[in-house]
């Protein structure tokens, strides 16, 4: 039977093997991704802990909360003081050469 071996029959059994190793290939790949898929969704079930801080802001300063939201907190003694919204350029200007 060895001489009846055709270079067709060669080649079948050499295409059956590679397809038998690109089988196993797709198999462990398809397990790849199925863990990194099963691993994201751990990581985002993961409890998340949260802290609160309260503080309190005195002498017209601010906190700052969130990074990025304002909560300006004024005294009593501070409600009497002009606020620096209400100023105008020019005396802000002023204000400012006067330091010097």
């Amino acid at each position: 039977m060895e001489e009846n071996k055709t270079l067709a029959t060669e080649l079948l059994h050499e295409v059956k093997a590679s397809a038998k190793r690109w089988f196993i290939i797709a198999i462990v790949e398809l397990f790849v991704i199925l863990a990194v898929i099963a691993g994201f969704l751990w990581y985002i079930t993961l409890p998340v802990e949260e802290y609160t801080i309260e503080q309190e802001a005195t002498d017209r300063s601010f906190n700052m909360i969130n990074g990025g939201d304002w909560n300006g907190a004024e005294t009593e003694s501070d409600l009497q003081k002009p606020s620096r919204e209400t100023e105008t350029k020019e005396e802000v200007v002023q204000e400012f050469e006067n330091a010097e």
